[in-house]
């Protein structure tokens, strides 16, 4: 993957965004279960535009197999369509860079160490498949905005505090289950992911903890910091854990 192809693909993912969305109506969500009530009335301010595509700057940790690494990274998501992660992981000993992506293309994870020797390179279908659970999962930390009926999205009751929102991706519509809070915070987010790490692939529990919220400039809560991984609510969710983030920067477009 050359930097022109993740250019390419960033650029037209805030291309295919930029139509004026409609505003925010709170009275729309009549009917829907009582969670999604609770965390898009408390997470989105009525009047906000649905935008569908967000930008982000980000920092944390990563496990790449034993230790964990700090990372900085960058991003944009467009519900419905694809994601560019554009991270730099390590330090000056060992240094990666290089983008996680779904695009019109496709998905694809490349990663170089020290920018020059290629260390990660994966395609093909059963990627595609869990870049679009990755979409799924951070289109409901990241983008509320783009959940709500007045997108067409479709909701599911589980109980008081959980409910399941249908997320469209460009593979497929994937359940992810939320577990909201009494107040209306977004607490926790969980999933059936693809993974090819399997023999054979196949759809593996994946989640992650909501530990602080971010607040746009526009009044909108998103997930500002948790951790995420594989073997979601198993008894080696520990293990699973791969992946802490802390949100410094959120601007939804347009």
């Amino acid at each position: 993957m050359r930097t022109d192809q993740i250019d390419q693909t960033w650029s037209n993912l805030l291309a295919t965004g930029t139509d004026p969305a409609a505003e925010f109506d709170p009275s729309r969500l009549a009917g829907l279960p009582s969670p999604a009530i609770r965390w898009l009335t408390y997470a989105i301010p009525a009047g906000t535009p649905l935008s569908t595509v967000v930008q982000l700057t980000m920092e944390g940790e990563i496990r790449l197999n034993k230790p964990w690494l700090p990372f900085t990274a960058d991003q944009v998501l467009h519900a419905g369509h694809g994601l560019v992660w554009r991270p730099v992981v390590g330090g000056k000993v060992l240094r990666f860079v290089g983008a996680d992506m779904l695009g019109p293309a496709g998905a694809r994870m490349e990663f170089w160490l020290h920018g020059l020797v290629p260390v990660v390179r994966a395609s093909g279908p059963d990627v595609d498949r869990s870049a679009a659970g990755r979409l799924a999962a951070e289109t409901v930390a990241w983008l509320p905005q783009a959940l709500t009926p007045q997108t067409k999205t479709h909701w599911t009751a589980i109980d008081e505090n959980r409910a399941t929102v249908h997320v469209r991706t460009p593979n497929e519509t994937i359940p992810v289950e939320v577990t909201i809070s009494p107040e209306g915070q977004l607490r926790r987010i969980g999933l059936q992911r693809w993974t090819d790490s399997t023999d054979p692939p196949q759809h593996k529990p994946f989640g992650g903890t909501v530990t602080a919220e971010y607040v746009t400039t526009s009044g909108i809560h998103i997930a500002g910091q948790g951790s995420v991984g594989w073997e979601w609510n198993t008894a080696a969710q520990t293990d699973g854990e791969f992946f802490r983030y802390t949100i410094t920067c959120a601007k939804p477009l347009p």
